[in-house]
């Protein structure tokens, strides 16, 4: 006749018996058990436990739910697993800090001395600022009076005392002077537009508020030279004058993009 199994515990195999628990002097309790391998082998199990009581801070409920007496066969059984049904794992303990605000930070800083790097080394070889040649403002007039190019003065590169560094033609020693400084140059035509929005760019300024004036000698928004982001105010040079005069009197404490314009020439003119 078939044997009724009570519980799934009881499916054991034919080596299946109660755990022998030996309690040692230490305060350590060692737990031996029978087990069939998978190769069908039966091998003994022996592992040493050792119970440690640790005092946690929990919900009220829950307290209240490890103070519930067993049902069932555990019913008399003391508090806590039982160790002949069950198996203890290895200890994880979580150890939670406050490392990983430090490391963003250290991040953060790295990123930026890396751009800050980045930005030194970059310089124009027409004006001498911390851009690429190639977007400088003032290489139409610099350039121009220099009678080079970006293109020529790389085909060409002078060593100097400086430990063989390239020196454009005009802050090397043997320049003629006649090549007009940034102060010197011409900004008849140059408007000042400040209280910008920090997203409008240069093509903003270019296709949308000055289209109507006709192309434009040069547009340039200035900008934080370690984040890149808009400071604010552009230059923004017209073919004459007089198209200046009216696009500062068409916007001058006009509203743009949430912000009131203000407009003024870059150089103060000369009153006679």
């Amino acid at each position: 006749m078939a044997t009724v199994l009570e519980s799934w515990a009881d499916a054991g195999d034919e080596y299946s018996a109660p755990a022998d628990v030996i309690t040692n002097p230490d305060g350590t309790k060692t737990v031996i058990t029978f087990r069939t391998n998978q190769d069908g082998k039966k091998v003994k199990v022996t592992q040493r436990i050792r119970e440690v009581k640790v005092q946690e801070k929990v919900h009220p409920l829950i307290a209240q739910r490890k103070n519930w007496h067993k049902f069932g066969k555990e019913k008399n059984s003391p508090p806590g697993p039982d160790t002949s049904t069950t198996q203890l794992g290895e200890k994880v303990e979580l150890k939670l800090g406050l490392a990983w605000k430090q490391a963003e930070k250290d991040e953060a800083s790295e990123k930026a001395q890396a751009r800050a790097h980045v930005v030194q080394t970059i310089k124009c070889r027409t004006c001498g600022g911390d851009h690429y040649t190639s977007k400088c403002p003032f290489k139409d007039t610099l350039g121009a009076a220099a009678g080079t190019t970006s293109s020529e003065t790389t085909e060409q590169p002078a060593e100097t005392a400086t430990g063989g560094r390239y020196v454009p033609r005009h802050l090397r020693a043997d320049a003629n002077g006649n090549i007009p400084t940034r102060e010197a140059r011409d900004d008849s035509t140059t408007l000042k537009v400040s209280q910008l929005n920090t997203f409008v760019d240069e093509d903003m300024l270019r296709n949308e508020l000055f289209a109507r004036f006709g192309p434009l000698e040069r547009v340039t928004v200035v900008r934080n030279r370690e984040t890149g982001e808009s400071r604010g105010f552009a230059y923004v040079s017209f073919a004459t004058e007089e198209i200046a005069q009216k696009a500062l009197d068409l916007f001058n404490g006009k509203g743009y993009h949430s912000l009131i314009l203000r407009l003024e020439w870059s150089k103060k003119k000369k009153t006679t």
